[in-house]
């Protein structure tokens, strides 16, 4: 063998391993490349999510509050509703109550309630008071009771109010009352 066979030889063994070695080293390069976009992606995907988690939380506090700043508008306008509502009923209830007062229905209701307060009272004496608007109807509420009535200087809108010094003990049948009673009810 010649030289230059020999030099052939050895330049093509010499290529071929560094053809192999560099297979081997493109080989792992390529590994190692692949492994770093596999823990990149891995990272990214995380990170995506984490993003995505951040987001969605921001999100839903954005529309808890929206939700919650529209149930207190809802609640306020209801509210308002509802007072409106309210003092709708109680000047249709006084205007009744007024027409209720011209009845002899009403006329009734006072003896009766005079009545209930006479045998409250026993035989200890008692003030009973009518309302100032009642005091025509006085003298025939006098004559059918058989009891002295005052008329009372407050307004208590209808009814009686009596008074049973002797046992500290107020008898309120005033409209005024009831309707107040009414009202924080409803």
């Amino acid at each position: 063998m010649q030289i230059k066979e020999k030099l052939e030889v050895f330049r093509d063994f010499t290529l071929d391993v560094a053809k192999e070695n560099s297979s081997q080293l493109t080989a792992q390069y390529e590994a190692v490349c692949r492994q770093e976009l596999e823990e990149f992606r891995k990272n990214k995907q995380t990170e995506m999510e984490h993003r995505l988690q951040m987001e969605e939380r921001s999100l839903r506090r954005q529309m808890n509050s929206k939700v919650s700043r529209e149930m207190q508008r809802q609640k306020h306008i209801l509210d308002e509703c509802k007072r409106q509502w309210k003092e709708k009923l109680m000047q249709e209830i006084r205007l009744l109550l007024k027409e209720y007062q011209n009845t002899a229905a009403y006329q009734r209701f006072l003896i009766a309630k005079i009545g209930m307060a006479k045998k409250v009272a026993g035989q200890e004496p008692v003030i009973i008071y009518i309302n100032v608007s009642d005091k025509e109807k006085k003298a025939e509420l006098e004559k059918q009771t058989g009891v002295g009535l005052t008329v009372s200087k407050i307004d208590f809108g209808g009814g009686i109010r009596a008074v049973i010094e002797s046992r500290n003990i107020l008898i309120d049948e005033s409209f005024l009352t009831r309707l107040e009673q009414e009202e924080t009810y409803l």
